[in-house]
């Protein structure tokens, strides 16, 4: 019973979160302009919500579609759960909700190498009334190590550029504290746990710089330094540049190396993505992908392509991904390396201010 309990744990949080969602199918229209049950007393209703004072917190979707009321219910839970954790600090306050923002991805991957897996990423984010404008909070379901480490690309999928390895996803919960100039120069730092039995603490600081080397043509790059309960400490540095080709076309490079206590030397990833907008926000990306470890009984892990069809669904908030992956893994050296072939989808469900961060 106990390791039941403990393996199902994590998703606690998004039970909470997902008990208001019910709301988004009740609050149906009764034909007469009046939302509740048919039969209610509409004026009783009207007298309660006199005497109930406003909450920053609540939303109204409008118009009143099931899209929009289950996105509501999800950012009014979203709100709620980061401003308990404001409390925490200090007095409880109503939060300006425009300001919370997150991210529901839910997908699922099939490769030849690895079978069928179901996805399910959450990361909110918002400013703590609490704290001044530099301080923000997190909670997210998604890869512990990728996200501790600052291994996330920039091409962020289900489909984990081919196999998984390593791709456990859990709760995070975290603080962190923003000290950039206004060109977004600088460093952040954070510190949170994993919520999760046993916990695990981490704290990171990663610095940033950004270069416009001309008009069509950006290079950032990343150094982190990171800790975690369990692992210990490393560092990872990350160059990104991307070079628009015309008002359609970018190409994307990026090169990721970690050093830590739990690699075998270097960990690193490389990339090269061609991003192509088709219109009527549509749009189609190819990457070509490298990966490795350099100590390890087989320092080429694997490399292949991931071809993604992204386009916008009846909102300009959510999304679907679709396409085919093939890559060539090994891992162990009594493996021989063959094609994988796979495919994935997967669907994003923006809330709030999302995009600012």
């Amino acid at each position: 019973m106990k390791a039941a309990v403990q393996k199902h744990y994590p998703w606690l949080l998004m039970l909470c979160l997902g008990a208001a969602i019910p709301a988004a199918f009740a609050n149906e229209s009764n034909g007469d302009g009046t939302t509740g049950p048919a039969g209610q007393d509409q004026q009783t209703g009207h007298l309660a919500d006199q005497a109930v004072d406003s909450d920053e917190c609540d939303q109204v979707a409008e118009p009143n579609e099931f899209p929009e009321r289950l996105q509501s219910r999800v950012h009014e839970g979203s709100c709620r759960m980061v401003r308990w954790i404001d409390s925490l600090f200090g007095d409880t306050m109503d939060f300006d909700e425009s300001a919370v923002g997150g991210k529901l991805s839910l997908g699922m991957s099939w490769n030849e190498y690895e079978g069928v897996k179901a996805k399910a990423r959450y990361r909110v984010r918002t400013d703590l009334p609490n704290f001044n404008d530099r301080w923000d909070a997190f909670l997210g379901r998604l890869d512990e190590d990728a996200y501790i480490s600052d291994t996330e690309t920039s091409q962020e999928s289900t489909f984990r550029q081919g196999i998984s390895g390593r791709d456990e996803n859990d709760w995070l919960l975290g603080l962190g504290y923003r000290d950039r100039n206004r060109k977004g120069n600088g460093w952040d730092y954070s510190v949170g746990l994993r919520i999760r039995t046993p916990v695990r603490l981490y704290v990171k600081a990663k610095y940033r710089k950004a270069w416009q080397l001309n008009e069509n043509l950006d290079l950032q790059f990343r150094q982190t330094i990171f800790w975690r309960d369990g692992t210990g400490f490393g560092t990872t540095s990350h160059v990104d540049t991307a070079r628009n080709f015309g008002s359609q076309d970018i190409l994307r490079w990026e090169m990721l190396a970690t050093i830590s206590e739990d690699t075998d030397g270097t960990r690193w990833w490389a990339g090269n993505t061609w991003y192509h907008n088709l219109g009527d926000s549509r749009g189609v990306s190819l990457l070509t992908f490298a990966r490795g470890e350099t100590s390890t009984e087989v320092p080429l892990h694997e490399y292949g392509f991931e071809l993604t069809w992204r386009r916008q669904l009846t909102r300009d908030w959510l999304f679907i991904n679709v396409g085919p992956t093939l890559t060539w893994p090994r891992e162990r050296l009594h493996q021989k390396r063959k094609a994988s072939l796979g495919f994935a989808v997967l669907v994003d469900f923006e809330f709030g201010a999302y995009r600012r961060y």
